[in-house]
């Protein structure tokens, strides 16, 4: 039986993932904060068996000692910078909104050079 967070999964392996999570940290190195560089790193560690975290907002404030606003804010930015994606996950039983499901994407390459056209 798979697990339903596999199903989201963005690599095979953790093998892929990791180098994909340490190459989003230096593009953007500049860009995180200490506490985004955190966050990212919690989310990365508990993608490692599924290659996806379920986690709550309350949970990764809990562990880093940080406010709902700052979570929350921090996730949006790691999304705008398309390091990671955020599921809503609606709970079968309940049909309620439930924790979120948080994928590392694969880095892009191409989006992080400017085109010709753009330069010139």
């Amino acid at each position: 039986m798979t697990h339903y967070l596999s199903r989201y999964a963005q690599f095979e392996t953790k093998e892929e993932m990791d180098p994909a999570a340490g190459q989003h940290l230096d593009i953007h190195w500049n860009q995180l904060n200490k506490t985004d560089r955190a966050i990212l790193e919690m989310i990365r560690y508990c993608s490692v068996k599924y290659l996806a975290a379920h986690l709550k907002h309350e949970t990764i404030e809990k562990k880093l000692g940080k406010s709902n606003s700052i979570v929350r804010r921090t996730i949006c930015k790691l999304g705008k910078l398309q390091i990671i994606k955020r599921i809503q996950y609606v709970r079968p039983v309940m049909s309620g909104l439930g924790s979120n499901i948080y994928i590392i994407l694969p880095v892009n390459e191409q989006g992080n050079y400017l085109e010709r056209s753009q330069w010139e």
